[in-house]
């Protein structure tokens, strides 16, 4: 007989037992609490519980390994890491006074600035092969009409600038802006190679028979005082006129010895050398730019055209115009964020009754990402860059500089094709929407490998009188 039936039956009826009395439990009364038990008369008291004794929660959290290290090196990079972050939210907070575009404040800016004004302190850092290294801070006060920049540097042992401005803002017809500035810079061992493409083959420069060198080192001392006003005509378009009243003291650099310049050129054979006249100069500037964004890769294109007349106000007298303009485009390849520019660049100075200009005021190559130690009364510079963004705040650029100069345009011969200077390189941008905030760069070319390193907010803005 099969019994397996009343196996089952039997489990049946025990489960059903089994929940039942669940049920009956769940729905019954709550059992009156039990009455704490009263202690022995004979008890002892309990002692008081010290509270900072008391056991509330886990006394030590656990540890894995490699925790130790972590904790060294999170105490020993706390400054550094301090620093670079202020360093940051203190740049992109002050692009807005610092980057071109933002030179002559947007109207919805304008009115939209906080009326309890900002003040920012933060470092700066630049490094580059052949120049001092180079540290310094800046301050910017900011509020809805006014603006103050105070800048101090030191080029390690012994350059130094300083710079203050004052930024008036405002909005009649159309944004604009007053600024009054005033600057000084020590600059020592600066090199003067001479005129043109070739300076040991141009016959316009004198070299003393008995030196071996042909560079002269120098220091200069440069003072300014400089008013400007810059106008917003259009969302893409700005107007800026300016005025400045400058000085440059020219003379050897001390402990030089035979490469001092007095000693490579011949006597009063470097205009500019011997003599330091204040010069006034003014000039007119408008620049259009149609990128949505300044610091990160971004579609669009620039323009930029000015000239200005200079004459000095005392000493040997100095008068030239000068003129010049700059256009570029970014063109987006696979990527709104993958940029391709190629730019171009072409600066003039033209004397007026064949007066003599200092040499210290012939237009340079600040463009060219070589070895700036070109000089003439004509400058060319072009350049191809290819940028894309890696994350929304760093992008990598690889470029090729090319860059000639020539006593007039006419005389762009091939000497100065055969001469052409070159530079191709790499390099890592940090940015912010409209500013660049920090660059590493290195460029090598037919006279060495160039090292560029720069931390804090650019220097050029506005019209060329900030760019020489």
């Amino acid at each position: 007989m099969d019994l397996r039936w009343l196996h089952r039956a039997g489990r049946l009826l025990t489960l059903g037992a089994l929940s039942l009395s669940a049920a009956t439990a769940a729905h019954a009364q709550p059992a009156e609490p039990a009455e704490p038990a009263e202690p022995p008369e004979d008890a002892e008291p309990a002692e008081p519980i010290d509270p900072e004794q008391a056991i509330t929660g886990i006394e030590e959290p656990g540890r894995e390994p490699g925790d130790t290290a972590r904790t060294i090196g999170s105490a020993v990079l706390y400054l550094p890491r301090t620093i670079i972050d202020l360093m940051f939210r203190g740049t992109v907070a002050t692009a807005s006074l610092i980057a071109d575009k933002q030179l002559v404040p947007r109207y919805r800016e304008l009115l939209g600035a906080p009326p309890g004004g900002d003040v920012m302190v933060f470092p700066t850092l630049f490094a580059e092969t052949g120049s001092p290294f180079n540290i310094g801070l800046r301050a910017i006060a900011d509020t809805k009409w006014v603006a103050t920049y105070q800048r101090f540097g030191f080029g390690i042992p012994t350059d130094f600038v300083t710079e203050s401005r004052v930024i008036l803002k405002g909005n009649w017809l159309v944004p604009f802006i007053v600024s009054f500035e005033a600057y000084m810079e020590d600059e020592n061992k600066l090199e003067y190679h001479g005129l043109g493409i070739a300076p040991d083959r141009d016959q316009r420069n004198q070299f003393r028979t008995n030196s071996p060198h042909r560079v002269g080192l120098y220091s200069e001392r440069r003072v300014r005082g400089l008013g400007s006003l810059g106008m917003r005509l259009w969302p893409k378009l700005e107007l800026f006129l300016s005025v400045s009243l400058a000085r440059r003291q020219v003379e050897d650099t001390p402990d030089s010895g035979n490469e001092a310049l007095s000693r490579v050129f011949a006597e009063d054979s470097v205009p500019g050398a011997s003599h330091s006249p204040w010069i006034a100069y003014g000039e007119m500037a408008a620049r259009f730019d149609s990128r949505k964004h300044l610091g990160k890769p971004t579609p669009g294109a620039v323009a930029e055209a000015y000239a200005g007349a200079a004459h000095s106000t005392e000493g040997v007298p100095v008068a030239f115009m000068r003129m010049g303009w700059r256009i570029g485009g970014f063109v987006p390849v696979y990527r709104q964020t993958n940029i391709f520019a190629p730019r171009l660049v072409v600066d003039g100075l033209v004397p007026i009754n064949n007066l003599d200009v200092p040499f210290s005021e012939l237009p340079r190559q600040p463009e060219y990402r070589g070895f700036d130690t070109r000089r003439d009364l004509v400058s060319i510079v072009g350049s191809l860059d290819y940028t894309w963004q890696l994350v929304p705040f760093m992008g990598l650029r690889l470029f090729m500089d090319a860059a000639t100069v020539a006593p007039k345009v006419a005389e762009l011969e091939l000497n100065q094709l055969f001469n052409l200077r070159y530079a191709l390189g790499l390099g890592i941008d940090l940015y912010s929407d409209n500013a660049q905030l920090a660059q590493l760069a290195i460029a090598t070319g037919p006279e060495g490998v160039r090292m560029l390193f720069s931390l804090g907010t650019p220097e050029r803005f506005g019209d060329r009188q900030h760019r020489d």
